[in-house]
């Protein structure tokens, strides 16, 4: 129940990404108003929250992806993304465009094979969902052209081994960051069609892998068992063993 509920939340959440694009538009337009009598670093703020915006939106949409496995939704978001940029700042010169990932990048030692920007592999014992996108910023008003940044969203989930009813699993984002603050209801155990009961999820800290989560199931395991997590932004992967 837990897991259909925190579904339709990203699904939920995604799609009022317009919404809240019109609502990030607006303060800006107010802001670059008092900007443009302001100090270059100023400029440099406003340039930092298109910037800190763009990757979120790109996170969002993995979110949703991760959900529906809708190809589109990245550009479909990125296109309003950019025609609301555009047309809260008419007669200022701020556009910004975008390229999405469409062939096969190293991700952190994994290789990633893009298309419109996304891509999955699952049920593995070393599976990822991932997006990249490519901006360019211009602000002609103030001399600003071709500011580039790259928007990358990534998750690995890793099941190292299962030994009775625990499971050992590694979870990292971009940089091979381990994922902190997960709790059970982060993740879900599955035999074929079968979830199993969670009874506890721990984590230590290893030399070589740094974070380590012990899923404690309820049932003794039996192999091919799958393991779902979604990250605290909504990002799902599916891992199998072996």
């Amino acid at each position: 129940m837990f897991r259909d509920r925190r579904g339709q939340f990203v699904i939920i959440a995604v799609l009022m990404i317009a919404v809240m694009i019109i609502s990030i538009g607006a303060l800006m337009h107010r802001a670059v108003t008092y900007y443009r009598h302001e100090p270059w670093e100023e400029y440099l703020a406003l340039i930092g929250n298109i910037e800190l915006n763009s990757n979120r939106l790109v996170e969002l949409s993995l979110a949703n992806y991760s959900y529906t496995l809708n190809q589109s939704i990245l550009k479909i978001n990125l296109e309003k993304w950019k025609a609301n940029i555009t047309n809260v700042y008419i007669g200022r010169g701020v556009t910004l465009n975008y390229k999405l990932a469409n062939r096969s990048y190293n991700v952190d030692g994994t290789s990633v094979k893009y298309l419109f920007g996304l891509n999955y592999s699952w049920f593995k014992p070393k599976s990822f969902t991932a997006a990249n996108a490519t901006f360019t910023l211009n602000i002609t008003s103030i001399g600003l052209t071709g500011y580039k940044f790259t928007a990358l969203a990534f998750l690995n989930l890793t099941i190292l081994n299962v030994t009775g009813n625990n499971i050992a699993v590694t979870v990292k984002a971009e940089d091979k960051m381990p994922v902190a603050g997960l709790e059970k209801e982060n993740f879900q155990v599955k035999l074929n069609t079968t979830v199993i009961q969670i009874k506890s999820v721990k984590s230590r800290y290893d030399s070589k892998e740094a974070l380590i989560y012990i899923i404690e199931c309820a049932d003794v395991l039996s192999t091919p068992v799958m393991v779902e997590v979604s990250d605290l932004r909504g990002i799902k992967v599916v891992a199998q063993y072996p």
